[in-house]
């Protein structure tokens, strides 16, 4: 560490320098200065961890200089010195939140035991502070990578993005241990003054912020992402054992009324009761992105730009409400049955995740959606083959094939024959 000693008699100044063995103490620096003035210059321009000054100087006291480190110079600690052992010296001492008091004439001896006492202070706020440091570094990071995951969960590429949720889940386990997720939406709808739009770094902080405190009982950390325009995910994590579902609400109705009570804007919330373990975050991919697919379709619907919290009560019951996006799925295969028809396209032009896609799909029609694609390619062939003189191979092609050998071996697992034997069949 560092030190400074201030004192207006320059023979105390060098006695202190010279007599005192720093050789066998926990300093590195040690700087002198003659006046608070000087004193000042010092602490601005170099690295200084303790100040040791006398009081009694003439134009500034060591009081008032005390004052002036305590407000600009973060963390120092300070010793002052004083030949008058009068009570109202002490009384400022302790009022500046000075680290020690020590009587003139100074022994050598005296001071050399503050320095070693002083240490373990400094090191203590030190280690504070490296950890704040980490600790902000960490919650960037976890956001980083939030951002990476939601990416890929809206890319398309929900089993990325379910390995990085995993490693999003582990880096809370260092603290926590067994924990669990849920994520929620927030989505701004609008400004109370258009002159009051906040950077999109502040909003995450603040919801970060806030949902910490509202569960500060329960310990939980928060970690926030944008990867639209005024829709922000909040992933809160909490310690097991966990809270249960009905507390989980209460709090998030909490943060949406403070929101739209405090802040200068009004937003929605869309969240669900379903919360994910780190157990899972490895079995299933894509459950993940399934569920922030949900959430974000529920925001899409909000046709009308109501504010207040939708919870989502999402079950195997709901897959079979998904007919209007089914049934347009259908159309665009029917519309492209001359063409290798891809799921992620389709599940792309219905504006869903592959996987959540298939289960609906499946959950409304009884088949996969790669035999429902299969049996609709087949009906047509067979009305081609039935109704018109076109060769088989014409016919493959019309219905997305450019192998004829394969396009016969779908045709026989449908139909139990061969477009060649379907034909003169039917022709009887």
């Amino acid at each position: 560490m560092n030190l400074l000693i201030v004192d207006d008699q320059k023979e105390i100044v060098n006695s202190l320098k010279n007599g005192i063995h720093w050789e066998n103490l926990p300093v590195e620096q040690v700087y002198t200065a003659g006046s608070a003035r000087e004193a000042k210059l010092v602490l601005v321009n170099f690295q200084v961890d303790v100040l040791i000054t006398d009081i009694e100087m003439p134009e500034e006291s060591g009081l008032d200089l005390g004052q002036w480190a305590r407000e600009n110079i973060k963390d120092i600690e300070i010793v002052f010195l004083t030949s008058h052992p009068d009570f109202k010296y002490a009384q400022g001492a302790i009022r500046l939140g000075s680290f020690d008091y020590i009587l003139q004439p100074v022994r050598y001896a005296d001071v050399e035991k503050v320095i070693l006492r002083v240490r373990d202070a400094v090191e203590k706020k030190k280690k504070i502070k490296r950890l704040e440091n980490t600790r902000d570094l960490v919650a960037e990071q976890r956001n980083t990578i939030l951002d990476a995951m939601l990416s890929k969960a809206f890319g398309g590429k929900s089993e990325d993005a379910g390995l990085i949720f995993k490693h999003f889940v582990e880096m809370f386990q260092v603290e926590y241990g067994p924990c669990q997720v849920t994520p929620i939406l927030v989505q701004i709808m609008r400004w109370k003054k258009i002159t009051n739009v906040w950077d999109e770094n502040l909003v995450r902080m603040v919801f970060a912020n806030v949902i910490e405190e509202l569960f500060e009982d329960i310990q939980v950390r928060a970690a926030v992402s944008c990867i639209r325009d005024m829709r922000y995910w909040v992933f809160i994590v909490l310690p097991r054992p966990l809270p249960s579902v009905e507390v989980l609400q209460q709090r998030i109705e909490e943060f949406f009324a403070f929101l739209n009570g405090h802040m200068d804007f009004y937003v929605s919330i869309y969240g669900s009761r379903q919360m994910i373990s780190e157990e899972e975050t490895g079995q299933e991919p894509g459950e993940i992105t399934e569920l922030l697919e949900r959430l974000s379709r529920r925001s899409d619907q909000n046709a009308e730009k109501k504010t207040g919290v939708f919870w989502d009560d999402f079950d195997d019951s709901d897959e079979e409400g998904g007919d209007d996006f089914v049934a347009a799925a259908m159309d665009y295969v029917k519309r492209n049955i001359n063409k290798n028809i891809l799921r992620s396209d389709v599940a792309e032009h219905v504006h869903l995740n592959e996987e959540y896609f298939s289960r609906v799909f499946k959950a409304n029609t009884g088949v996969t959606f790669k035999d429902y694609v299969l049996i609709e390619k087949m009906k047509t062939a067979q009305f081609l083959l039935a109704n018109t003189k076109l060769s088989v191979g014409i016919i493959a092609s019309k219905v997305g094939y450019d192998n004829f050998s394969h396009f016969s071996k779908m045709f026989k697992k449908i139909t139990n024959c061969t477009p060649q034997e379907y034909r003169k069949d039917y022709q009887k």
